[in-house]
């Protein structure tokens, strides 16, 4: 049965990488964190660093974008917006263990940060680390279960990788249910699913 990548979901933390691990990263915000642990203002300086930062990202400087992001992590420890997006960039250059590194310190900067968790956890599956990328997401459903893009993660996860076509149904159901309108493909993996368990269960 095929299945497309898990889609990445990134509200605005400043870039956007495929799933699939291609070379396409997008900006698609300049805010440098959204999900703040406190409300403090961001001086002028920081943001002009992370606009920067992303225009360097847009034209594939990444160079330029690593010493802006670089500069913003350590003058402004308290944002996950930064190293998230130096994980991203150094995923996308395929330095994992500084990628690796730079997703942890997202979030430790701010444990609440649902982008930073499911990018950690398709950064994971990609490395065949199955059960720290489920335990990931676990995570991020633990900081906020109506997370729909999550649950359509780890239905992904469940279904393609871990071989639990039941939790990958009750996952996909549950992203159906949170989503504002019908996801016709994920429609598609329910119908499916259901017919393979039905399968199953005759066969027993």
């Amino acid at each position: 049965m095929s299945r497309l990548p898990a889609t990445v979901f990134l509200f605005t933390v400043g870039l956007l990488l495929s799933a699939c691990g291609t070379t396409d990263i997008q900006v698609v915000s300049v805010s440098l964190d959204p999900y703040l642990n406190h409300r403090r203002s961001v001086s002028q300086a920081a943001s002009q660093r992370f606009e920067r930062a992303n225009r360097a990202m847009a034209a594939q400087d990444w160079p330029a974008a690593i010493a802006e992001l670089e500069w913003l992590v350590e003058t402004q420890a308290d944002l996950s917006g930064p190293p998230l997006n130096l994980a991203l960039v150094y995923q996308h250059m395929g330095e994992l263990e500084n990628a690796e590194q730079y997703y942890r310190q997202a979030l430790q900067s701010n444990p609440r940060n649902l982008a930073a968790y499911n990018q950690y956890a398709i950064f994971l599956r990609e490395q065949g680390r199955f059960e720290e990328a489920e335990q990931t997401y676990l995570q991020a459903l633990a900081t906020w279960e109506p997370h729909a893009q999550t649950h359509r993660n780890i239905g992904v996860l469940y279904d393609m990788y871990m071989g639990d076509q039941t939790l990958a149904l009750q996952h996909f159901y549950r992203y159906q249910a949170l989503s504002k309108s019908q996801d016709k493909v994920v429609a598609s993996w329910i119908a499916d699913l259901n017919r393979q368990l039905m399968t199953l269960a005759q066969g027993e």
